[in-house]
């Protein structure tokens, strides 16, 4: 977990459950640098097999639909050797999410399509690191600071090619009812953002293990 510089009690109350449970490790920046760049930060880690590590992106505001969400996504991979995969969540408008059609995976149009690579985001953390860092920065060379799914996925989802999987569960309660959220204060900035994101180089699917 990471404290970005939050203004309220966030950072106790993260403490107080890592002190009762060692699996968690808790960072607080000085300065705040944003969603994209913190995940960047805490993925480059050093993982003893990335082959066989799973990597699972929860926002702060958000949080996981049951108990056994974590059971489903091991399920999943093993069962279909798949690299990464995406998702239904609820929302205030109800459940939500749709797998890339079969056309689109195969001519690798996600950048062309509609955005369906949503929650609850996983892959595995060999895929991760195939990525080139400098596509997470924007035309002025910074971290891209909204939009930063697409940035994520996009890559990955291209790389991967058909070992996708679209789980249809709900594993993801997203909190879209944040007043704070991009999508109500930087809508325009986010649209431009997801823009550029798309207009960049698409990768070509690689073979992993």
């Amino acid at each position: 977990m990471v404290d970005d510089c939050s203004s309220d009690s966030s950072y106790e109350i993260a403490y107080s459950i890592c002190e009762q449970n060692k699996n968690f490790k808790l960072f607080r920046n000085n300065r705040r640098i944003g969603a994209l760049n913190n995940i960047f930060n805490l993925l480059h880690t050093k993982v003893k097999e990335p082959s066989k590590t799973i990597d699972v992106i929860i926002d702060g505001d958000d949080y996981l639909y049951s108990s056994d969400v974590l059971n489903v996504i091991e399920e999943k991979y093993f069962k279909t050797n798949c690299l990464i995969t995406y998702g239904s969540h609820v929302s205030s408008k109800g459940v939500q999410g749709k797998k890339y059609p079969r056309f689109i995976r195969e001519f690798n149009l996600f950048r062309k399509y509609f955005w369906y690579a949503s929650h609850l985001k996983t892959f595995r953390h060999d895929l991760w690191l195939s990525i080139n860092p400098q596509d997470f920065l924007n035309k002025n060379r910074e971290y891209f600071s909204v939009a930063s799914d697409l940035a994520i996925m996009f890559p990955m989802l291209e790389m991967a090619g058909n070992r996708q999987e679209f789980i249809s569960e709900i594993l993801y309660c997203y909190n879209d009812k944040n007043p704070i959220s991009d999508h109500k204060i930087r809508r325009k900035e986010q649209i431009l953002s997801a823009k550029e994101i798309r207009q960049k180089k698409r990768y070509n699917r690689r073979i992993f293990n």
